[in-house]
């Protein structure tokens, strides 16, 4: 049987229906007696689907170089 970190980190494979069938079954056995992972699982869920809905942000040219600037002076010293 997987465990919660199995879980978490094919969360994403196991909703796009990426896994196995045997790793698919394990992972639906797990989250039959987790109901932690089946709540991660659900935000994900949603998470996923509300990005997708969202669609890509655009940001203008004046956006990227103001965040650039503001990136620029936080860089640590490499000497």
């Amino acid at each position: 049987m997987l465990n919660c970190r199995d879980v978490a980190h094919e969360a994403s494979d196991y909703l796009d229906q990426n896994l196995s069938w045997w790793r698919r079954l394990l992972f639906r056995l797990h989250l039959f007696v987790c109901a932690k992972c089946r709540k991660f699982v659900a935000h994900v869920h949603i998470t996923r689907d509300f990005l997708r809905r969202r669609g890509p942000l655009r940001a203008s040219d004046q956006e990227i170089e103001q965040v650039m600037q503001n990136v620029k002076p936080s860089a640590p010293d490499q000497s």
